[in-house]
């Protein structure tokens, strides 16, 4: 039950995460994949490939801390294609679940790919939306980004730092739980170090309620050009097409 619980809130770190994605992405066309407060956004020249370590400390009704640590990989080459390779844990299985994220802007696909069953579903990408002329798009975004995400009580340049040997820029956001108003004490906070020269952020911390916490790092940053191959569904997987319309 408490590793159920657990999931349950990384999952809620996930969502909250991906809220202040939003906000900060809205005049954007490319695409992302979001993981632990971790944006991997599919920007040409700037390949690199890294591993992620994500540590989740979660605090239960009875005071009990549940630490929980999971693994995977982040790869982008130099046309801005994406894979995020990250483990998923259940209630069901002691054993981590490795779910991979592929995005390639060239081809405009998407694809998820399940090594268990090896299986890739393929999605075809929408084509970008044609932006109205300058004043008019600042009201159409603004018109499209709801209260809640707009809900920010507190806002923190951290300055520079350096991380993993590349230069980075830190800012604190706090947001309110889900469930609370702005002026409750309960709330979310997200610290991200970001590094100009990669276009990524290299850690990423997301503080709930009680104690509760999330911290996402990458480690043994390379770089270099990742493999071709690496953003392509494996020969002996079966590939399913999605219609942009399922």
């Amino acid at each position: 039950m408490r590793i159920q619980r657990a999931a349950v809130f990384s999952a809620l770190l996930l969502c909250t995460s991906l809220a202040f994605a939003q906000v900060a992405s809205q005049n954007n066309t490319f695409s992302s994949t979001l993981s632990g407060g971790i944006n991997l956004r599919s920007i040409a020249g700037a390949p690199f490939s890294a591993d992620v370590v994500k540590e989740s400390i979660t605090v239960l009704p009875d005071g009990s801390r549940v630490p929980l640590v999971t693994r995977g990989r982040m790869f982008r080459d130099g046309e801005g294609r994406t894979r995020s390779e990250m483990e998923l844990v259940s209630a069901a299985s002691a054993t981590p679940r490795q779910v991979v994220t592929i995005i390639d802007p060239v081809a405009r696909v998407s694809m998820v790919l399940d090594p268990q069953t090896k299986t890739a579903t393929v999605t075809p990408m929408p084509l970008p939306v044609t932006r109205p002329a300058s004043g008019a798009s600042a009201q159409a975004r603004a018109d499209r980004i709801s209260a809640r995400s707009l809900a920010i009580v507190g806002a923190q340049d951290m300055g520079p730092s350096m991380l993993q040997g590349f230069s980075v820029t830190g800012s604190r956001r706090t947001r309110p739980a889900a469930g609370q108003s702005v002026d409750k004490a309960q709330s979310l906070t997200l610290e991200t170090w970001f590094s100009p020269e990669l276009k990524i952020e290299l850690q990423a911390k997301i503080e709930g309620p009680g104690g509760s916490a999330t911290t996402t790092r990458l480690e043994n940053i390379v770089t270099a050009e990742p493999d071709r191959a690496m953003f392509e569904p494996p020969a002996d997987y079966t590939v399913k097409t999605n219609s942009p319309s399922n």
